[in-house]
């Protein structure tokens, strides 16, 4: 299982859009998004994707 942790500052209204991105540029390597979990704190968000790697 791995982790990637995708973060944005001041306004969150892209970050689901960062993590779309990702698991596209991503989706040869990623056998299963297990998890996609948003925490805001502040101003700052972060979106963190547990996944399983393609071996």
């Amino acid at each position: 299982m791995k982790h990637v942790t995708i973060m944005e500052y001041g306004d969150s209204s892209t970050i689901e859009e960062k993590v779309d991105e990702w698991i596209l540029e991503n989706e040869d390597s990623v056998l299963e998004i297990i998890d996609i979990e948003y925490i805001e704190n502040g101003n700052t968000y972060l979106a963190t994707i547990t996944y399983e790697e393609r071996e």
